[in-house]
């Protein structure tokens, strides 16, 4: 599930289940139907807005239009891909054993695939989940999760995860503990001009949580000095085992989205990093997710298939964080966010 258009998925065929399908349907028609063709691929992702399918075999990457029914594109790659999605419309990441590489499809066409940066070895022992790309495709984040130890039981049944951040322009990369990551672009309210965003969400071993919004540079004239903060994320002490797998923004609230392992969204503040929220969306893992069209929910899929749409009660969050949390000035920007005047 690259955007709110489309869902795809590669299963086993109903009548013979040796065979292996992939299907797609998009979300945007009024009765979606699904597409299903017969395939030998290990994966497949739809493009975020293109009718565009990408498919995996082996080391074999192969772009199809699902409209007009025929082969775009094709690449034989001779790392080893342990992950790979569309990190926008126009190009593909692939994460191999040493290197991360882009497949740039964008107008006139292939331009064959290009090294980006190498993997830190901080990441050498972890399991890919996420590779993300701010809008102006200047800054980089992969993320990759591995199991950790509990001092207090002697188990090792704690996910930990670690974020490599690259940035182009310097060609300089940092690592953040960080278990989900993602970029976003947001005009914050003092500022004229909109700039990008990195998020972060992390929890430690048999502790709280902590969310980061990051106002990623150069620094834009008219606007005020970039900005960082940090804040907790707060985790029931009976979900020992919880953490972030996924995190989402949507810019029209200004809202930041943290959905966890146990299937609790925790919902916070773009502009401060304040919790405002939690809520439990699903008994099970929400292992996908994506922003919706008007940029307001959040749209998800559990472990079930389920397709949930998750999202907030707006005159109830505004009256929580004005009179329970005390934060007139959150919820000011909140009201005027959600309810503009006329």
């Amino acid at each position: 599930m690259a955007s709110h258009r489309w869902v795809c998925c590669r299963h086993s065929s109903k009548k013979k289940k040796k065979d292996n399908c992939i299907t797609a349907i998009n979300l945007t028609r009024k009765t979606p139907r699904p597409l299903t063709w017969p395939c030998i691929a290990d994966s497949a992702m739809m493009n975020p807005r293109k009718p565009w399918l990408a498919l995996k075999v082996g080391r074999h990457f192969q772009v199809f239009n699902i409209v007009a029914e025929k082969q775009l594109f094709r690449c034989t790659v001779k790392d080893n891909v342990q992950y790979w999605t569309w990190i926008n419309d126009d190009i593909i990441g692939m994460v191999g054993s040493k290197f991360v590489y882009h497949w740039d499809l964008s107008p006139p066409g292939d331009s064959g695939l290009q090294k980006v940066f190498e993997r830190h070895m901080k990441l050498s022992c972890s399991q890919i989940v996420a590779y993300k790309a701010d809008p102006s495709c200047k800054w980089f984040a992969l993320v990759g999760l591995y199991k950790d130890f509990d001092n207090e039981s002697d188990e090792s049944n704690y996910v930990s995860g670690v974020a490599q951040i690259h940035c182009i322009e310097n060609q300089c990369c940092q690592c953040i503990d960080a278990q989900a990551v993602t970029f976003t672009s947001y005009r914050r309210s003092d500022n004229q001009k909109p700039t990008s965003i990195l998020c972060l969400a992390n929890r430690s071993p048999a502790q709280q949580g902590k969310i980061h919004i990051i106002e990623l540079g150069p620094h834009i004239s008219g606007n005020t000095a970039l900005s960082s903060f940090t804040e907790q994320l707060y985790f029931d002490e009976t979900d020992r085992y919880d953490f972030p797998v996924s995190i989402q923004v949507c810019p029209t609230y200004g809202l930041v989205y943290v959905l966890t392992k146990y299937g609790h969204v925790k919902v916070c503040d773009i502009e401060s990093a304040q919790h405002l929220c939690s809520a439990r969306a699903s008994p099970l893992t929400i292992f996908t997710a994506v922003p919706d069209t008007e940029g307001k929910k959040v749209i998800g899929i559990d472990r079930c298939g389920k397709l949930l749409s998750i999202g907030v009660a707006e005159k109830a969050l505004i009256n929580h964080v004005q009179a329970n949390l005390k934060r007139p000035a959150i919820a000011t920007r909140l009201k005027q966010s959600m309810f503009p005047p006329e």
